[in-house]
C-alpha cells in the first residue's frame, strides 16, 4: 500500500508535489515568530507568502524561483520588515544548484550577486561582507555535490544496467547457439539417413531441445550462482559425442576447485568454443585441457580441423559475437582470452582466468 502512494505520489506533476511544502514552509515562517511574540501584520503575511510561493517552481524553473524570492526578501529589509524567511532564499539557492542543469556555476553566481545586495540593504559593512558570502553559498556548495552524487549514481546505474544486458546477450547466444548448431547437424544428417537413423537423430533432436529449454529457464531465473550447477564439462562432452564431436578433457577436476562465477565462465568458454568447432572446423574431435596459471585457470580449446571458414572469419576477418562474447566474459572475469590458427592446421582457444581479480588468495590457489 505505501508503495503504491509513493508510486502515485510520483506519479503527479512538480508543481502538484511542490504546492503543499510550500505552504508548509509559510505557515513554519509565519508561525515561529507569532509564537515568539511577534505581531502579525497583512503585509507581513504577503510578504512570507511572497517569498514561498516561488517554491512551487523550483523543479521546473530553479534560478527564477529563487530569484524571485531573494527579490522578496530584498525589498521587504528595505522597506524595514526583515523578518520575512531569508533563509527560505538561501535554501532556494541551494535547490536551484540541484535541480538547474544547464550552466551549473549560474545558481552559484545568482546566490552571490544575491547576498551581496541583501549586505548593502540591511546596511552592513564590508567586513561582514566574507563571513555572510560563506554562510549563504553553503547551501548552494551542498547543493551541487548532491547533484554531483545523484549524476553519479545514475551513470553508474546505466552503466549497470548496459554490462547486464551484455552479459545476458553473451548468455542466451552461448546457450541457444550451441543447442540450436546441434539441432541443425541432426536435422541434416536426418535428411539423408534411413528411416531407423533418421528416428534416431530426431530422438537426438528431441533431448537436445529440452536442454535447451531447461537452459533457457534458468538463464531467464536471473542467472543465479546455482546455475553453476548445471555448469559440467562432462556432461557436455558427452552431449557432443552424441552429436559427432568426440572431446578429450584434461583436468576438469581443476575447474571444481574455482569460485563459482569462474566455473561458469570456463564453462561458457569451452562450451561456444566447441560449438564454433562442429559449426566451422569440419574436425570430429576436439581437445579441452584446463591447467593451473599463478593467479588462477587456464582453459585450451582445440581441434584439427579446417583453418578456413567461419571461426576464422570470426577470429581474424571480422570478430563474430562468439569469440567477442567469449572475449567480453574472460574481461568481466578480469582475464584475457586469444582465439586463432594453430599450426599445422586447425583453431586454438585461450582463456587465462584469475580466481581473484584484485590479486587476493592467488598464492593460496597456485599452492593448493
Amino acid at each position: 500500500m505505501t508503495s503504491t502512494m509513493i508510486t502515485a505520489w510520483r506519479a503527479l506533476p512538480a508543481l502538484v508535489r511542490d504546492a503543499p511544502p510550500a505552504m508548509v514552509t509559510a505557515l513554519v515562517v509565519i508561525g515561529v515568530p507569532l509564537l515568539s511574540g511577534a505581531v502579525f501584520t497583512p503585509l507581513w503575511g504577503v510578504l512570507v507568502c511572497a517569498v514561498c510561493a516561488p517554491l512551487i517552481l523550483r523543479r521546473r524553473l530553479p534560478v527564477t524561483a529563487a530569484l524571485a524570492s531573494g527579490a522578496v526578501v530584498l525589498i521587504a529589509t528595505a522597506i524595514g520588515l526583515p523578518q520575512v524567511g531569508a533563509w527560505v532564499a538561501v535554501a532556494s539557492f541551494g535547490s536551484a544548484a540541484y535541480y538547474h542543469n544547464r550552466w551549473r556555476p549560474l545558481p552559484a553566481i545568482a546566490a552571490t550577486c544575491w547576498l551581496i545586495a541583501l549586505q548593502f540593504v540591511m546596511g552592513g559593512g564590508l567586513s561582514s561582507l566574507p563571513v555572510s558570502l560563506a554562510a549563504g553559498l553553503c547551501p548552494v556548495a551542498l547543493g551541487h555535490a548532491l547533484r554531483l552524487q545523484h549524476d553519479r549514481s545514475r551513470q553508474l546505474a546505466l552503466v549497470e544496467r548496459a554490462e547486464e544486458r551484455a552479459r545476458i546477450a553473451r548468455d542466451v547466444h552461448d546457450v541457444v547457439g550451441h543447442h540450436l548448431a546441434a539441432i541443425r547437424l541432426q536435422a541434416v544428417g536426418a535428411r539423408r539417413a534411413s528411416p531407423a537413423d533418421a528416428a534416431h537423430a530426431l530422438d537426438a533432436i528431441a533431448e537436445v531441445s529440452a536442454t535447451a529449454l531447461g537452459e533457457t529457464r534458468r538463464l531467464l531465473g536471473l542467472l543465479r550462482d546455482d546455475a553453476c550447477a548445471a555448469a559440467d564439462l562432462d556432461s557436455l562432452a558427452v552431449r557432443l559425442s552424441r552429436h559427432g564431436l568426440r572431446v578429450r578433457l584434461d583436468g576438469a577436476d581443476l575447474v571444481d576447485r574455482a569460485p563459482l562465477p569462474v566455473r561458469l565462465g570456463v564453462y561458457r568458454i569451452v562450451q561456444e568454443s566447441l560449438t564454433n568447432v562442429m559449426r566451422h572446423a569440419g574436425a570430429s574431435q576436439a581437445v579441452v585441457r584446463i591447467g593451473r596459471s599463478a593467479r588462477g585457470v587456464v582453459v585450451v580449446v582445440e581441434d584439427e580441423g579446417r583453418a578456413g571458414g567461419g571461426a576464422v572469419q570470426e577470429g581474424a576477418v571480422q570478430e563474430g559475437q562468439g569469440v567477442r562474447g567469449m572475449r567480453e566474459r574472460a574481461a568481466e572475469l578480469g582475464g584475457t582470452l586469444t582465439a586463432g590458427p594453430r599450426l599445422p592446421r586447425g583453431w586454438r582457444v585461450t582463456a587465462d582466468l584469475p580466481v581473484d581479480p584484485a590479486g587476493r588468495g592467488a598464492r593460496a590457489w597456485a599452492s593448493a
